[in-house]
């Protein structure tokens, strides 16, 4: 690994650990194999993995990577928050668990960013694919109020990507891999903790976006996303992965909207989720949690 404690490092590549940790391990010997030509260490944030994820990777790792034991799991952006705080790198490289890199990603996104310093880059991302090598889930528009009610009753088509052969800006960046100078979040600060998991990553380029720092999509890194495997394996469909994604979307809308318009908002919100409400799939005691965070208004 090409990091020494007196020599710059250029990249610190954070990865966030919750019961994840095979998919974790191939992570990290990704890195290990295709990373070369560039200073780099490898941070670590176990949040309190059941599995015994932080012991896992200290006996087969040691000192190849930094380690950190949080004693709770906090969430993925406070979490990385922890990582942010510990890591030396010029460049933040977060990047999940349950990707794979396929070449030297860190050095591309690395070189984009050194020969375009002119260009107030907040963050940096690729097109991920699938096992299939199919373009899946990379990038998105912030959420607004119409886009979520939109989603919720099923008006709104998913979006389509494509492997590009030019950059391109977005809105957000997904947060499987978020390219990051230091600087940037120096000058914004790091994830709100409030968000435990989804949205994060969109409320932290929301206020790089109004720092005026462009999220831009280039060409050239090649990573696979197991998108879901760090969520402990489960099926898709959830209580918990429900409650959360909700949770956080209406967080957004309170943090960056007018109070008035979040309360309609939560009304209208409300009326589309009825369906949700009363599946079948979940259990009557995660469906009332449900019921009484759709009334609370919070």
């Amino acid at each position: 690994m090409e990091s020494k404690s007196n020599q710059t490092v250029c990249v610190s590549i954070i990865m966030v650990n919750y019961n994840s940790t095979q998919l974790l391990i191939e992570a990290i010997q990704s890195v290990v194999t295709h990373t070369h030509g560039i200073s780099y260490e490898i941070i670590i944030v176990d949040n309190a993995s059941p599995d015994n994820g932080a012991d896992i990777i200290e006996a087969q790792f040691g000192e190849g990577v930094k380690l950190i034991r949080s004693t709770e799991n906090r969430g993925f952006g406070a979490a990385n928050n922890i990582g942010i705080a510990n890591a030396n790198g010029t460049y933040l490289f977060l990047l999940n668990p349950d990707t794979l890199l396929r070449n030297n990603a860190v050095l591309t996104f690395y070189q984009y960013c050194e020969s375009h310093q002119q260009v107030p880059i907040g963050a940096l991302g690729c097109i991920l694919t699938n096992e299939e090598r199919e373009p899946i889930n990379s990038f998105g528009r912030f959420l607004t109020p119409a886009r979520i009610l939109s989603h919720a009753l099923k008006m709104s088509r998913p979006p389509q990507f494509q492997l590009t052969d030019e950059p391109f800006t977005t809105d957000f960046i997904t947060g499987a891999d978020l390219f990051i100078p230091r600087r940037v979040i120096e000058t914004i600060g790091d994830f709100d903790p409030a968000f435990f998991m989804y949205c994060e990553e969109a409320d932290l380029q929301y206020r790089m976006a109004q720092a005026g720092f462009q999220r831009i999509i280039i060409p050239g890194p090649q990573i696979i996303h197991f998108d879901g495997g760090s969520y402990q394996q489960r099926a898709r469909r959830s209580a918990l992965r429900r409650y959360q994604h909700d949770r956080s979307r209406c967080l957004y809308i309170r943090k960056h909207y007018p109070l008035w318009r979040y309360l309609l908002f939560r009304v209208a919100f409300f009326v589309c989720r009825i369906p949700a409400l009363i599946n079948p799939h979940y259990d009557l005691r995660s469906n009332f949690k449900y019921f009484l965070f759709l009334i609370s208004m919070k």
